[in-house]
This record gives C-alpha cells, sequence and structure tokens, in this order.
C-alpha cells in the first residue's frame, strides 16, 4: 500500500473502530459479547477496504479504462467481502450484539468522512 491517503484512512478506520470497542466496554460493562461485536464491525469495514486499496493500488500508468475497471473490481470485491463478513458474524456467533456489530461498522466506515476534514 503506497497511497499515503489510503494509509491514513485505514488508520483512522483501525483509530475510530479501537474508540468504539472502548466505548462499548465502558457501556456494556462485563459482558464482553458487546466489544467482541463492535470489534467485529469494524473489521468488516476494515478488511474489505484494503482489499480493495490493494486491488485498486496495483496498476500503475495504464490507460483511464483499465484503471476504471481496476477500481469497479476493487469495489466489487469489496462489496461481496462486505457482506460475506457480515453474513458470517451474524451465522457464526450466536451471541453476538446485533448493535455492537452495526455501531463498529458505523465507526469504522465514518473514517471515509473524516479522513475528508482531517489532512493530517
Amino acid at each position: 500500500m503506497n497511497n499515503p491517503d489510503a494509509k491514513r484512512v485505514i488508520r483512522l478506520q483501525v483509530r475510530l473502530t479501537l474508540l468504539a470497542v472502548a466505548a462499548s466496554v465502558l457501556i456494556a460493562g462485563a459482558a464482553l459479547n458487546v466489544p467482541i461485536s463492535a470489534l467485529m464491525g469494524g473489521l468488516c469495514a476494515i478488511l474489505p477496504a484494503l482489499a480493495y486499496v490493494h486491488i485498486a493500488g496495483a496498476v500503475h500508468r495504464v490507460s483511464p479504462a483499465e484503471l476504471m475497471r481496476a477500481h469497479y473490481k476493487a469495489e466489487a470485491v469489496k462489496f461481496v467481502l462486505t457482506l460475506l463478513l457480515f453474513g458470517g458474524a451474524l451465522a457464526f456467533f450466536k451471541d453476538l450484539s446485533v448493535a455492537g456489530l452495526f455501531g463498529g461498522y458505523i465507526a469504522a466506515t465514518s473514517a471515509y468522512w473524516f479522513g475528508l476534514l482531517i489532512k493530517n
């Protein structure tokens, strides 16, 4: 991953996920399912973003059409991977907190908006 903007957004996603996990620990108390769910929700955003950066960042000095194809492919992989991660989390973790899962996901995906506002 050579793109500094992509690195910055991914780092921000990790920080916001950890913040969501810490907040869920404070809210849920001794119940560990909520912070684990928040962590899994954050990972449902971070892992597809990493896949996107890997696929879209693999093309260099190509025609605009090829560049666009790479971004479409990366977005499709990101979408399918997000669905698979959510589906897996909901199917395999019976003690999952849905609010924690989506809270972690929303916290991590908000990094795209904060990335536009924070340039450092």
